[in-house]
């Protein structure tokens, strides 16, 4: 009889490396000269992090990741995550089941192969990092990660386009990583072909902290953008003099750390923010949006829906969240 941990080993190998070709950034076809202006703008990224959950898409995390490292000529810290299965508690057990250590051996085993992989394309890439493994026994694999992450400067993480069981983990993991590590969050759609630092860039704008944080956040990327567009949605149904002031204000703002910004205003026309930000993302054809994440609580938004819920589960492009 094959146990449920028996399944969730199995599944959890299967996805080990298992990527799409096709689904890849070539960083061959980057170009080896770097920019004065972008290296000086993007200094303030000394320590990047990806996280790799064993899900479709987190070798295009990890090469993002690398492309933005190597620009920026930071350090990058892949964060390999194993979520460990537990024994079911049996009160007439005398001794510990010995098919859990077989198959811890087996994750570990995995793991290993993995890591060899992954080190092995830090140095094609000529990425200065490492690759740690944590092993999520007792905790939950997403407060592990958050943990870890809080020595970087921007974490990024994958979004596979998949199963809803694999859509589901990976939103635990975002959610985890935003509102508990403190650390901007940039969410890869598996997939997409956007590189970092965008050329083109998207910034959703409300009178936020958490819009706020995530401009500030994500300055060194939008410094060496060769376009911002500041989008406020629907800004007629609440248009008044302060916000307007506002507003300006923010351009001037990015304007005096070099942003070439404009501002876009434009109506949801009885559909979602987030899908308003997508459809302008679209348009300008951009390779990055920047969001303020969870401006409601976690569970509304995920539930009843959000503009971060729109971003995180439609976006083809990556977006960088923060809290």
């Amino acid at each position: 009889m094959v146990s449920h941990d028996d399944d969730r080993v199995a599944t959890m190998n299967e996805n080990m490396l298992r990527q799409d070709p096709a689904d890849a950034l070539e960083w061959r076809d980057i170009d080896t000269t770097k920019n004065d202006t972008e290296k000086e703008a993007t200094a303030s990224l000394r320590d990047i992090a990806a996280v790799v959950t064993q899900l479709p898409g987190d070798n295009l995390a990890v090469t993002v990741a690398g492309i933005l490292a190597r620009r920026a000529g930071a350090r990058l810290t892949v964060l390999q995550m194993l979520a460990m299965p537990t024994e079911v508690t049996d009160a007439w057990a005398l001794i510990p089941d010995p098919s859990l250590a077989e198959r811890y051996a087996e994750i570990r085993a995995e793991a290993a192969h993995q890591t060899h992989d992954l080190q092995h394309r830090l140095s094609a890439m000529c990425v200065d990092g490492e690759v740690r493994t944590l092993e999520a026994l007792y905790s939950a694999p997403p407060s592990l990660a958050a943990a870890a992450a809080r020595r970087a400067d921007l974490v990024v993480m994958a979004r596979p386009s998949g199963s809803p069981a694999d859509v589901g983990t990976a939103h635990a993991y975002f959610a985890g990583l935003l509102l508990e590590s403190g650390r901007p969050v940039v969410v890869v759609p598996e997939g997409t072909h956007a590189q970092l630092p965008p050329r083109n860039a998207i910034v959703a704008w409300a009178d936020t902290a958490q819009s706020a944080r995530a401009i500030h956040d994500a300055l060194p990327l939008l410094e060496v953008a060769e376009a911002v567009d500041v989008v406020v949605v629907d800004a007629s149904s609440h248009a008044s003099e302060s916000a307007a002031d506002t507003v300006e204000s923010l351009l001037a703002h990015l304007r005096g750390h070099g942003v070439r910004a404009n501002l876009i205003t434009c109506s949801s026309r009885g559909s979602s923010v987030g899908h308003a930000l997508l459809d302008q993302a679209s348009r300008r054809r951009a390779q990055l949006i920047v969001a303020g994440g969870y401006g409601h609580s976690r569970l509304r938004e995920w539930v009843i829906g959000g503009t971060t819920r729109d971003l995180f589960l439609d976006s083809t492009i990556p977006v960088l969240f923060s809290h």
